[in-house]
């Protein structure tokens, strides 16, 4: 299958987390709902209008983290909106939210670098797709709908693009071997744990796919290993794919 790969980077990012309340916490990564979302801005396709056209059977997405980055927490003074006279501020109501942002290791020299691999089963959207993320389009703000955010609008972002690849799943789940992407924890059948700090694991439950009603569905989430060191996972996993330039990879699902 075709696999169009392209990379989403920035400074800072805020992925804020579905249950967050008083404190605004975020996703290590983009979760799947939120790729679909700048996808679909690309195409200059609706707001809330797209979740069926991107669902987990029709679009499949991998994302892998090619920086080291980590997490801080800052107060942010946001507007009380108890009403609509509120918006604009005039009323003067704050309210000081504790907001967690992801950042690079290197936050002076070094910036957030998400890669992401997507394959549409609607050869007009895969398509469109390819048209827009070509590899000659190098590197760009653009977009049909808003302009490019990871997460808030406040943390503005840009897309690299990569290449085309062919992929073809793999069949021996047992098999060690090193992974680019994140991987769903239940499709993992080994895990390997270094001592040298390569890697540093943590796990994330992550939304995945919403239905019309901009609800989490009955497989609307779930559990991801994520290497926060930014040098992928060593072990063995279901359902994997491997690219035609020697990389493995996990569909989120």
């Amino acid at each position: 299958m075709d696999i169009l790969a392209f990379h989403l980077c920035g400074k800072m990012a805020h992925f804020r987390k579905y249950y967050s309340n008083s404190s605004a916490l975020s996703y290590w990564v983009p979760p799947r709902t939120t790729i679909i979302g700048i996808l679909a801005g690309l195409l200059g396709i609706e707001r809330d209008s797209y979740y069926e056209r991107f669902s987990l059977e029709e679009c499949q997405i991998g994302l892998a983290l090619c920086s080291p980055q980590k997490k801080t927490m800052q107060k942010m003074n946001l507007l009380m909106v108890k009403g609509s006279n509120d918006l604009n501020g005039s009323a003067d109501h704050h309210s000081q939210t504790a907001t967690e942002f992801v950042i690079p290791w290197d936050l002076v020299n070094g910036f957030l670098d998400y890669k992401v691999w997507v394959h549409h089963d609607n050869k007009a959207i895969h398509n469109a797709l390819l048209k827009i993320l070509s590899p000659e389009n190098e590197h760009f703000y653009r977009s049909k709908g808003i302009a490019l955010a990871l997460g808030s609008a406040q943390n503005l972002g840009w897309i690299e693009t990569d290449q085309i690849y062919q992929g073809e799943p793999l069949r021996d789940a047992q098999e060690k071997r090193h992974i680019s992407s994140i991987v769903a924890a239940k499709d993992l059948t080994h895990l390997e744990v270094a001592t040298d700090r390569t890697y540093n694991y943590l796990k994330e439950d992550l939304p995945l796919e919403f239905d019309r009603e901009r609800k989490l569905t009955a497989r609307g989430k779930g559990n991801f290993i994520i290497n926060a060191n930014g040098t992928g996972i060593w072990g063995s996993a279901d359902k994997l794919v491997q690219l035609d330039n020697g990389e493995v990879i996990a569909w989120m699902h």
